[in-house]
């Protein structure tokens, strides 16, 4: 492969971390990853370059901007400590209430893919940042009504906001956003991002959990995308959060008590950690061989725990709940894994069965985006510009 490059400056952070999480988890991943003159990256996959194949009109679909409340009904409403029975009403309810934002995040990923992937070309990339830019002139995701669903909801649209924009402003060419558009959209992410930061920063021990994680790869993705090392200190603070999690036997004991969800949890949880770690090693923060011993262990009691739940099943005491565990866009954050560290054993054979492999959350077409080497060379300037082709 041949990668052409250019500078581009840093934005300075707006806050660091709270003095509370930097004396329970120190500061070594944020040490490794201080700030960086030439502004912080994407893997080398967001900057692919479309191949324009669409001659035809794009049909762009703008989604309306969920307005109110963000007070949601959980789907496990009514279950006990172990969060893991199912409200089949509460989950109707919880679906109907959070249909737009779902809905959004769908959207801005397939434009993405529309754009990077398809070749949709001009068309597909103004169609993208036209839903965002609508977005947040409304101001949507902050809504002074909103409980703890509505937290979760609020960080999953971000991840996928995020990497949809993240991915278009990296393979566009230069100058072909419209600059006010984008100012707006990324100070609506910082807002976003603030709103998702105050409410996971400080959270007492019990209840962190694989929500804090995914906190945490949302406001990574938008500090990469606006260049915020603000955000970006805070995600790998709550990374080391989540390294300390890890028990001697490899396994998260938040996830564990979710009894006959364990596994399912763990593999949730791996999604962002995964995602978190390859971002930080295309920055030079290498929490990966910082924390290899525990993290590995996680990652392959996962895989193992995928292929025969017997082991976990022990742990717990109840018999996993294993149907759809083991599809396109659960398994996602193995290619990412495997692309940058090496595959562990048993990932090939689920790759092989489930690719191509793709998460709205994770940034859409994963195969597309991490099917080459996601690592910059080390004597690289971070920054490609708008025009650069990766060739194979």
């Amino acid at each position: 492969m041949r990668f052409g490059y250019t500078d581009k400056l840093k934005k300075p952070g707006r806050t660091l971390l709270s003095t509370a999480l930097i004396s329970v988890i120190g500061v070594t991943s944020v040490e490794a990853g201080q700030f960086r003159d030439e502004g912080l990256r994407a893997p080398v996959g967001y900057y692919q370059i479309p191949e324009a194949s669409s001659s035809g009109s794009y049909d762009c679909e703008i989604v309306e901007p969920h307005r109110g409340s963000m007070n949601f009904t959980s789907k496990y409403q009514g279950s006990d400590n172990a969060r893991n029975e199912l409200n089949k009403e509460a989950y109707q309810a919880y679906q109907e209430a959070s249909a737009t934002i779902r809905r959004f995040e769908k959207q801005v990923i397939a434009t993405a893919n529309d754009y990077q992937v398809d070749g949709d070309g001009p068309e597909a990339r103004a169609c993208l940042i036209d839903n965002l830019n609508t977005w947040a002139e409304a101001g949507a995701l902050m809504p002074g009504d909103i409980n703890h669903v509505g937290q979760a909801v609020r960080k999953w649209a971000l991840a996928a906001a995020a990497n949809a924009y993240l991915r278009v402003k990296s393979s566009a060419p230069e100058n072909a956003l419209d600059s006010a558009k984008v100012a707006r959209i990324e100070d609506w992410f910082a807002r976003v991002a603030d709103g998702v930061r105050d409410y996971y920063t400080d959270r007492e021990p019990r209840k962190v959990n694989n929500h804090d994680y995914w906190a945490a790869w949302a406001v990574m993705a938008s500090a990469v995308a606006t260049d915020d090392y603000g955000d970006w200190q805070w995600s790998l603070g709550k990374f080391d959060q989540a390294m300390g999690q890890i028990a001697s036997d490899g396994y998260l004991p938040k996830e564990l008590s979710r009894e006959d969800r364990a596994l399912e949890y763990h593999n949730y949880a791996m999604q962002p950690l995964t995602l978190m770690a390859v971002f930080a090693e295309v920055n030079q923060a290498p929490v990966y061989g910082q924390y290899q011993e525990t993290f590995e262990l996680l990652a392959q009691n996962v895989v193992d725990g995928l292929e025969d739940p017997s082991a976990i099943e022990r742990i717990t005491g109840h018999s996993q709940k294993v149907e759809g565990l083991s599809t396109a866009w659960g398994l996602a954050w193995m290619r990412p894994w495997a692309e940058t560290w090496g595959p562990l054993p048993g990932m090939e054979g689920f790759l092989a069965e489930h690719a191509p492999v793709k998460n709205t959350r994770l940034g859409g077409d994963i195969e597309f985006l991490y099917r080459i080497e996601p690592r910059w060379p080390a004597q690289g300037e971070p920054h490609p510009p708008g025009n650069v082709r990766i060739q194979y």
